[in-house]
């Protein structure tokens, strides 16, 4: 009823059709006869009318309205008279089977109409123009000598519409491929931003025998080889700055493997080397600017990258290395950071 109040008419037909059909009550026929009138299915709706006020009789709460109805369709039709010859042809009117062969009678409204009648071998077609004024019209369509016709597809009756073409034998739907995975050489650019740790030193009387924090920003290169689709063969290299200082600035790289985790995340580790360099306060005195930093280091870098949008010919990338550089602590300043990174990986 809330589809039928909304104007949803073919929506409210079918849902008054399938409630009928579970549990059928005299109501549900007297709002499905109300739906195919408002869709202009006047023999439709004149059965359901008429099927109602049978079911009821006169007395029941809507038989009035519904015997009116009967009434006022009929006045407003024409009354669609089909014949065949040989007899027993299948009817269509306006794309639209009906259940009984002919010769057999339909109610239409005034306009143009298309009236098919089909055999098993033949098929005949004619185009009336109805009044729809209660008149009364017969249309004969008899078997000719003709090249046979192909049957034409089978209706969606409960729509009232033809369906879609099917595919030709053979033919199968294809559904678009996922994109491809790794191939052979792989390459790619980023952008991180290093938050970083600095251990002190472990001389007491050294400068930087005070932890401190930094952060520098830059580009993440890296080329490689696809192992297959799923694991990666990679050589990284950052190189940023940061605003400390002199100011502060950091370059590492190296070699590593990158597996892919449900076609959603890729998760490796790196062997780096290095160095960092930034300014902190002196352990003596805070207002003094000292160096902290490394030589040229080594240490590991581990990979968490989650695939955003995956391409054709590759992917974006947000994703977190943390890493560290291990110093002789007596003399550098060991360091954790954290590489915040998003940007494109191709293949």
């Amino acid at each position: 009823m809330k589809l039928y109040q909304q104007g949803d008419w073919e929506g409210a037909r079918r849902l008054f059709k399938k409630a009928d059909e579970e549990h059928h009550a005299p109501a549900i026929v007297y709002n499905l006869a109300l739906a195919e009138e408002k869709l202009g299915h006047l023999q439709a709706a004149l059965d359901a009318y008429e099927a109602y006020v049978a079911e009821v009789g006169d007395k029941g709460e809507l038989s009035a309205p519904a015997v009116l109805a009967i009434a006022q369709i009929k006045a407003r039709s024409t009354k669609l008279r089909i014949e065949s010859t040989p007899p027993g042809a299948r009817v269509f009117v306006d794309g639209v089977p009906l259940a009984d062969p002919a010769p057999v009678t339909f109610l239409v409204g005034a306009g143009h109409h298309v009236v098919i009648a089909q055999g098993d071998d033949w098929r005949a077609e004619r185009d009336v123009e109805a009044k729809g004024a209660g008149d009364a019209l017969t249309v004969a369509l008899e078997k000719t000598v003709a090249p046979p016709v192909t049957t034409p597809p089978p209706l969606d009756i409960e729509r009232n519409t033809p369906p879609a073409n099917p595919p030709p034998p053979g033919d199968k739907t294809t559904k678009p491929e996922p994109p491809a995975g790794p191939e052979g050489f792989v390459w790619g650019a980023e952008f991180a931003i290093v938050p970083c740790w600095l251990l002190p030193v472990t001389k007491a009387e050294a400068t930087n025998a005070r932890d401190v924090a930094s952060i520098v920003a830059g580009p993440v290169l890296e080329i490689g080889w696809a192992l297959n689709e799923d694991f990666l063969f990679l050589a990284r290299a950052f190189a940023g700055i940061g605003p400390d200082a002199k100011p502060s600035y950091a370059f590492m790289g190296g070699p590593g493997l990158s597996y892919q985790l449900f076609d959603a995340v890729w998760l490796g580790a790196s062997f780096i080397g290095g160095k960092l360099e930034t300014a902190g306060e002196s352990a003596q005195n805070r207002d003094e600017s000292v160096r902290y930093g490394t030589n040229l280091v080594f240490g590991a870098m581990a990979e968490a990258n989650v695939i955003l949008i995956k391409k054709k010919d590759g992917e974006w990338l947000a994703g977190l290395q943390p890493a560290f550089l291990l110093t002789k602590r007596s003399n550098d300043n060991t360091t954790f950071f954290f590489p915040l990174s998003f940007g494109y990986r191709a293949y």
